[in-house]
């Protein structure tokens, strides 16, 4: 089956799940009639129940414009500067090797979806979810080497993104006013394309590289505080 005909055929069941489970629980109390206007920042539970980010490592959070839809948004910043310098020299000889590496990097991912919630039970209820995200990198390398006299520079400069769809399916459980448990799954297709210079003083070369991709996610399971 092909990574198309993979993502229509799981949609279309997560659909029909959500259609039955609506019907079935249509007339069923539920904490979801009064999460209206809410907000929700959202924390991941690791091993050892530590918390960390759920979908992004500088801010994860959840709004609800109705009762049962809402709109979950993840940002990740990366913004990183080293040097490292290095010199050795070598016994019986006059001969000193020095190099200084200069590296600068930035990325940032957004990843977003839109949630819908179908009634369960009082305090549990069934949810689906789709959305785009976005990730973007650019990475600089300045090299400078000294050896025997002789100056040797190098840099590279590489930048890439990649975009995707996110399906979900999960479970939320309100387990205390206005705290609650989540556990999803589901499926990212993605596309991949990233650009890399190389050049010193004897040669340049670029690579190119693009990619496909239709993989299931790592299943999430987080807290959700709502305010």
């Amino acid at each position: 089956m092909s990574p198309r005909s993979l993502l229509s055929s799981f949609s279309a069941t997560i659909l029909l799940v959500f259609t039955f489970a609506s019907i079935l629980y249509s007339q069923t109390p539920s904490y979801l009639d009064s999460l209206n206007g809410k907000f929700a920042l959202q924390f991941q539970i690791d091993d050892n129940f530590n918390l960390s980010s759920f979908q992004g490592t500088t801010l994860s959070a959840k709004y609800h414009f109705s009762c049962r839809s809402a709109l979950r948004l993840g940002l990740s910043l990366e913004l990183g500067d080293s040097q490292n310098d290095t010199k050795v020299s070598y016994f019986d000889t006059t001969l000193v090797r020095s190099s200084s590496d200069d590296s600068n990097r930035f990325g940032f991912t957004i990843k977003s979806q839109y949630i819908h919630y179908m009634r369960g039970t009082k305090d549990i209820s069934f949810f689906g979810g789709l959305g785009p995200s976005f990730n973007y990198f650019k990475l600089t390398r300045n090299r400078d080497l000294v050896e025997d006299g002789t100056n040797r520079f190098s840099e590279s400069d590489g930048t890439g993104f990649t975009i995707g769809v996110d399906i979900i399916a999960g479970v939320e459980w309100m387990f205390a006013d206005k705290m609650a448990l989540s556990a999803e799954y589901g499926l990212f297709f993605s596309y991949t394309s990233s650009e890399n210079k190389n050049k010193d003083e004897s040669l340049e070369a670029n690579s190119e590289y693009e990619s496909f991709n239709l993989s299931g996610n790592h299943i999430n399971f987080g807290l959700s505080v709502y305010f």
